[in-house]
């Protein structure tokens, strides 16, 4: 009993046991606060916050402009005449014919409203997170050049309003989503629900973002690699060419200054990733690193003689074919 005490006593008085609390918290428990403030602090200032926060002013931003210039009618009229007669016969040939022949096959021209109300605002956030999902420069590159494009389109929608063909029936052109507003949710104000066409600028069609964004997300899956994801890559901004041609919702023009805004983007990205050393390294590509060379077995002289299965022995004559058992045990000693 008393050595029972004595251990007891002597556990008590161990050093460091009284630093196990302070003020009613433990130790343990001191120290997981500061890992939590850093977690807090990873979450607060994180990359993922940083582009989120980057996307949501953007968004902003984007649908201020975009609501903003209906009082630049008159402007925005005279600058589609101009791009007419700019474009010449080219319009006519092109533009006119298509929207004329895609209001006589309703099956087509349904699915090609559908397509421009859709698409635009569902293939661009999914490419964006399947690029962030394969992470690296690729990532990073496709991410601020989304960023920039828009950006560049912003200010020539705030400072040059250009009417869409489809507002412009002088020039023989068809509203074709107006003319199917039926089969789906949008009315006269293109892709906009009924009831917030109000809420857009339908002024707002240089640069044509429809095709700038759905050419952003070509060349971002082009980068995924493989054959399937290339063919993708190449299909996408096709068609979404084609469909906003073929609506009147864009000029030819308008979907070249699409394109523009985003190969300048890309191009000052990759500029000034390359500057910082932000780019993959030599020897990797957009897809990721490359797959190492599969070794070759290097055998030198010894190694092959080491490694050589020996051939089969030839089986050996009788040792003695005559006498006694242990003759014969005594000659093969002998030998």
């Amino acid at each position: 009993m008393h050595s029972h005490f004595a251990q007891c006593s002597d556990r008590a008085a161990l050093p460091g046991d009284a630093d196990k609390w302070d003020n009613g918290v433990s130790m343990a428990e001191q120290s997981r606060t500061p890992q939590r403030a850093i977690a807090v602090r990873r979450i607060l200032f994180g990359s993922a916050v940083i582009e989120l926060g980057a996307m949501a002013v953007l968004a902003v931003v984007y649908n201020t402009v975009r609501a903003g210039g209906d009082s630049n009618e008159a402007v925005a009229m005279a600058n589609a005449r101009d791009i007419v007669r700019i474009e010449g016969e080219l319009f006519r040939l092109v533009e006119l014919n298509l929207d004329h022949w895609i209001v006589g096959v309703p099956v087509l021209a349904i699915a090609a409203c559908y397509f421009y109300a859709l698409m635009h605002y569902v293939m661009t956030p999914l490419v964006l997170v399947l690029s962030r999902r394969r992470r690296g420069w690729q990532y990073w590159r496709g991410y601020w050049a989304l960023v920039l494009a828009s950006a560049i389109a912003l200010v020539i929608y705030a400072n040059w309003p250009l009417a869409p063909p489809r507002l412009m029936p002088e020039l023989g052109t068809i509203d074709v989503m107006q003319q199917f507003a039926h089969a789906g949710w949008w009315g006269d104000a293109a892709s906009a629900p009924r009831g917030l066409g109000d809420a857009t600028n339908q002024f707002a069609a240089m640069p044509s973002l429809h095709f700038g964004w759905s050419l952003w997300c070509g060349i971002q899956i082009w980068g995924f690699g493989g054959r399937y994801w290339k063919v993708a890559g190449v299909t996408y901004p096709a068609l979404q060419a084609v469909v906003v041609l073929a609506t009147a919702n864009h000029f030819l023009l308008d979907v070249l200054g699409g394109a523009a805004c985003v190969l300048v983007a890309y191009a000052v990205v990759t500029l000034i990733g390359r500057a910082l050393g932000k780019t993959d390294p030599p020897g990797t590509s957009e897809a990721g690193p490359a797959e190492p060379a599969p070794l070759e077995p290097a055998l030198t002289r010894s190694t092959a003689t080491v490694l050589a299965v020996p051939e089969a022995a030839a089986p050996l004559p009788p040792l003695i074919t005559g006498g006694s058992q242990e003759s014969r045990q005594s000659g093969a000693v002998v030998r």
